[in-house]
């Protein structure tokens, strides 16, 4: 089977849970960054954990911003518990990943996007 037509089947697999540009983007992720290409079988056994998650968008956001080759729904709950144990409102102190977070919502603290007093961004 040529690539065009794996590339196609396994958007068909993807895409109704993700989305046309998130699904395209998970295949590249894999294809191009990682150079581990994805087939329609692994695509069937990640949207099976995509939808575990209760949130398949973000965990498929997750996984690319990790730069993991694929997502267990236990690995996105870790994840989430860490970040909420790591959050600005539990511990006081504000992590890189949530000044670059709240900076890219544009919910930036006051122009202070990494929690430095008196440095201004331009």
């Amino acid at each position: 089977m040529e690539k065009q037509e794996m590339d196609k089947d396994i958007m068909e697999i993807l895409s109704p849970v993700l989305g046309q540009e998130l699904a395209a983007a998970i295949i590249e992720h894999r294809s191009r960054t990682l150079k581990k290409p994805l087939t329609a079988y692994a695509a069937k056994i990640q949207v099976k954990e995509y939808l575990k998650t209760g949130n398949p968008v973000d965990a498929a956001e997750m996984q690319i911003l990790r730069g993991w080759r694929a997502i267990k729904a236990d690995w996105y709950f870790n994840e989430k518990a860490r970040e909420a144990g790591s959050s600005d409102a539990n511990t006081g102190r504000r992590t890189l990943v949530d000044a670059a977070r709240d900076f890219l919502s544009g919910d930036d603290h006051g122009g202070d996007a990494f929690g430095f007093s008196g440095i201004r961004r331009h």
